[in-house]
């Protein structure tokens, strides 16, 4: 255990993966040594920004997430991938798999990637996304980015582990009336409008608008943050750098 702690801290990441499977297990060895793994994470962890990133299936998370991912590496800044899949009801597993399908940020030295199933948790995250993130705090990661499983208007336990919740929608989906609801939107400190591109840059300005003049409805955030409205198109990379 004291090895596999040493090689936490020191960003292994074959030990960092090991460190993660020891606590999401349901063994009672392992919750002893785990609940033990987490206590030396604690006294040893890094302040990191945590972003949560949701959206309804095909919106582009995952795009989003792997160019996004490479931009703050590029910036000198070492990044790790939480997503949260829905699990198989056969292997309990993780179905969609995002790692494989963000391969180009996967190949990155200062980059982290986790696919998580839900194993039936509730609020868009895993049952151990929190005691994750301490190890990757421990392991000194600048920035977690986590992704949901995109369960809608479900997503408020993520919100609450999080310094910024960023909400992707599609332009034209016919959403855009959804900001008179108490959902998911009220707790977004931004929406991008991705997929911005070819004949949806128009549809996406519209979106923009729309989107704004709902958030209007919502009473002013605590910390007197304005959410913003963006367009975006992940897949071309273009409108990232702002967020």
């Amino acid at each position: 255990m004291e090895n596999l702690t040493k090689n936490v801290f020191s960003n292994d990441p074959t030990a960092l993966g090991k460190a993660i499977t020891l606590i999401e297990s349901t063994k009672k060895e392992h919750q002893v040594l785990a609940d033990n793994l987490l206590r030396n994470c604690l006294g040893n962890k890094t302040e990191s920004v945590r972003i949560g990133i949701t959206g309804i299936p095909g919106v582009g998370k995952s795009t989003f997430i792997e160019n996004f991912g490479k931009l703050l590496v590029n910036k000198g800044m070492r990044v790790a991938v939480l997503t949260v899949d829905p699990s198989s009801n056969e292997t309990k597993g993780s179905i969609l798999g995002d790692k494989v399908r963000m391969e180009t940020l996967s190949k990155e030295k200062n980059a982290f990637i986790r696919p998580t199933p839900t194993s039936g948790s509730l609020g868009g995250v895993a049952r151990k996304t929190r005691e994750t993130i301490i190890l990757l705090e421990a392991a000194g990661y600048d920035v977690i980015l986590i992704e949901t499983v995109g369960v809608g208007q479900n997503e408020t336990t993520v919100r609450e582990m999080t310094d910024f919740f960023l909400l992707l929608k599609l332009p034209g989906a016919g959403d855009e009336l959804q900001g008179i609801k108490r959902g998911v939107m009220e707790m977004a400190d931004a929406i991008a409008i991705n997929k911005a591109d070819g004949h949806n840059i128009n549809t996406a300005e519209t979106a923009k608008v729309e989107f704004t003049t709902a958030l209007h409805l919502f009473a002013p955030k605590d910390n007197g943050w304005s959410p913003k409205v963006l367009t975006c198109s992940a897949l071309e990379n273009k409108g990232l750098q702002p967020i």
